[in-house]
């Protein structure tokens, strides 16, 4: 009876775990997930979180820029979404006069919203499964090309048919390695506004040292506005523009959270690789990412020790240092938390149990058999032409004046096409941005570092000598825009040739970028091969796992994932508790820490608890809640996903993950799987007093 009742507790306990897994598609909800989300909880139907003909959640869902989500939530287009997410915009608008980043910037009205050039918002409209259109006409004898090149026609006709039927931006995503096709029908808007950008001391308050970790105090949120036409349609920024009408705004809960509650994130998921086989699991473990962490660590050290002694050079390379240092930790945390979860062990013990299966029946040892070997030689023909992509990635494309060589390469392409030679001009623009956007001294430093890491890595002869460095740094018509004015003056096409084809800059440039093009070929040519084995691969699976719900790899679409508002114990003797307050950051202050030094303001707030509708009581005194810990499946691009309670109620932002749990990209750990969110009551509390933008506020759906 007692191991009966043992067995029968484990089994509830891993029906609890498993909830939590699994990043779904928002239109199969109700056949797959409503019922167990109910079961945890959830007190609204699927249809309220996913439905074309009446509004839902989904219209108020966005993809943020390129690749984070914002959420709408107000009936004026107002949308928030992460600091991180809206850095770029704000150091784009930065100078040194007039520093959004280290002061952030609060409008006082929609007249002094601020235009984001090249920023978007991307509305899904509809989700359609055209899996059997996109496989016409393709059958099992094909080879992998050919396959791949009918596939890939398919999807551009049918593409093509339904932007011209629909009159929206039409994109066919891959799911299941080519098992399952959908078509998503997309809004862009290209004329966003900065409302509200929280200064560096709240919204990267931790900075680096506290970046995929807990607890957390980071007040990682930035507010835009979408403006339209006068028919509400996306248009070019135009002053007579108008604010959006969305379809739907969220409502936003200041109750509160506590644990054990239900949550759910909505968003758009980057990438995962939860199928990959022990082999895959290795190449990422003992070659991916270990050169990523080394190369990145030694670019960030310059890269920071710069920035600290400049405050130019700092709002240079601000939004690129974050991005660089984000991904940085990320693969140091996976590494860690796959070599604890011994994640290869635990691969091939899956794969011995699946090839047992396999050879027991003789129908699928025909056609899953081969299936596990395939797919290890594949892994062993791309060895090395992926250590020396990497190599090229991380170290090579690390210089931006050599990367930039690429400028030389199209005006070099240009020149016998041209009625006069003064075209080239136009090159002039783009160059000036480029030296404002970098402090050549650093990028000379980070190049000879990075490409002595790449000799040595690569085990090769140095391409370039310290004195060949020097001379393309100090040589180069693209080194200063005197220099590159210059190049400019040449009249004489042949002679201009010469001189561009002899440049240090886009000699180097031109050799890598050769070198890498054909290495893709194998790459990519290997690909399609490991493409069509998962392929069979996950077919397989679901057949030996009948009656498992599978959920798709993230690639970018749109995603629900749900599971509790929890902590965690990431190691022994450790223990998360699930939320931090206000009180933590002030603990962490330190004025003579730029990461940790708290707005005056902010001090001043704390000091006189002037913490307005969004306090609570804890440990016998006032302080307002910031972040919370859940257990629902996120990656990258989930970044300012919305975090919605029970009834849909926007209760906070998404921002990040545990440290200990980034391996769940690859290997999901139901006890380390946990998301960081901004506690929507610190949002508004930010916004309200230490913004001074009480209009905001006002034109919110707030419920309690």
């Amino acid at each position: 009876m007692k191991r009966k009742l043992f067995f029968t507790f484990l089994f509830l306990c891993t029906i609890s775990l498993s909830a939590k897994e699994g990043m779904w598609l928002p239109f199969l909800l109700e056949k797959m997930n409503e019922k167990e989300m109910k079961d945890m909880g959830m007190k609204m139907s699927a249809k309220d979180i996913y439905d074309i003909k009446n509004g839902s959640l989904k219209d108020a869902v966005v993809i943020f820029g390129g690749g984070c989500t914002g959420e709408v939530i107000s009936e004026q287009g107002l949308v928030l979404t992460n600091h991180h997410c809206g850095y770029g915009a704000a150091a784009a608008l930065s100078s040194v006069s007039h520093d959004y980043l280290t002061n952030g910037y609060w409008a006082r009205n929609k007249e002094e919203e601020l235009p984001c050039p090249g920023l978007s918002v991307t509305f899904i409209v509809n989700i359609i499964d055209v899996t059997d259109k996109v496989k016409e006409g393709v059958t099992g004898y094909m080879s992998d090309s050919t396959k791949n090149f009918k596939i890939t026609s398919n999807i551009a006709r049918i593409e093509k048919e339904m932007k011209a039927s629909s009159g929206y931006d039409t994109q066919i995503k891959s799911f299941f390695y080519d098992n399952a096709f959908y078509l998503f029908l997309t809004e862009k808007f290209t004329d966003i506004r900065l409302v509200g950008f929280p200064p560096n001391g709240v919204g990267k308050f931790g900075g680096d040292t506290d970046n995929w970790a807990w607890p957390r105090h980071t007040g990682d949120f930035s507010l835009f506005r979408i403006y339209a036409n006068k028919n509400n349609k996306p248009a070019l920024y135009a002053k007579e523009n108008q604010v959006y009408k969305p379809k739907r705004a969220l409502t936003l809960n200041i109750g509160g959270v506590k644990e054990k509650d239900f949550t759910m994130v909505y968003g758009f998921p980057g990438r995962t690789q939860e199928y990959l086989t022990s082999d895959g699991v290795a190449e990422v473990m003992n070659t991916l990412d270990p050169i990523r962490i080394a190369l990145r660590e030694k670019k960030l050290n310059i890269m920071d020790a710069a920035m600290r002694d400049n405050k130019e050079i700092f709002i240079k390379y601000a939004s690129k240092q974050a991005g660089i240092a984000n991904y940085y930790k990320k693969w140091k945390g996976e590494l860690l938390g796959l070599q604890i979860n011994d994640a290869i062990a635990k691969k091939k013990a899956q794969e011995a149990s699946f090839q047992k299966w396999v050879n027991e029946k003789k129908i699928t040892s025909e056609q899953y058999g081969h299936v596990l070997a395939d797919l290890a030689t594949c892994y062993k023909t791309q060895q090395h032409a992926i250590l020396w992509n990497e190599y090229i990635n991380e170290a090579i494309w690390s210089s931006d004046l050599i990367k930039k060589g690429s400028i030389l390469g199209n005006m070099l392409s240009a020149i016998d096409t041209l009625q006069s030679l003064d075209s080239l001009k136009k090159y002039q623009t783009e160059m000036i941005g480029f030296y404002k956007s970098i402090d050549m001294a650093t990028d000379f430093s980070i190049t000879k570092q990075l490409y002595k890491m790449y000799d040595a890595g690569m085990e090769s002869t140095p391409f370039c000598s310290d004195a060949q460095i020097d001379a393309i740094y100090y040589n180069s018509y693209i080194s200063t825009i005197e220099k590159f004015n210059s190049l400019l003056q040449v009249t004489n096409r042949e002679d201009l040739k010469t001189v561009i084809q002899k440049d240090p800059s886009y000699k180097t440039y031109h050799y890598f970028d050769s070198v890498q093009k054909a290495n893709l070929i194998l790459v990519r040519a290997n690909l399609l091969k490991l493409n069509s084995q998962y392929n069979i691969y996950l077919r397989a699976l679901q057949e030996y796992n009948k009656g498992k719900q599978f959920y798709p790899d993230a690639n970018s679409t749109l995603r629900v994932t749900y599971g509790k508002v929890e902590g965690a114990i990431p190691q022994d003797g450790m223990s998360y508790a699930f939320n931090t307050t206000l009180d933590g950051a002030i603990r962490k202050n330190n004025p003579m820490v730029e990461e940790f030094k708290i707005p005056e303001k902010l001090m001043d707030l704390y000091n006189r608890k002037d913490y307005g509708r969004y306090s609570i009581m804890q440990n016998g005194h006032k302080t307002v809640p910031l972040a919370f810990l859940a257990s629902n499946h996120t990656t990258g691009g989930n970044s300012g996903s919305p975090v919605l309670n029970a009834k849909g109620e926007l209760i906070g932002t998404n921002f990040d993950r545990i440290w200990e749990g980034t391996m769940s990209d690859i290997l999901f750990d139901p006890n380390l799987c946990r998301n960081i969110s901004v506690d929507i009551r610190y949002t508004l509390f930010i916004i309200e007093k230490l913004g001074d933008a009480k209009w905001v506020i006002d034109e919110l759906k707030i419920v309690q």
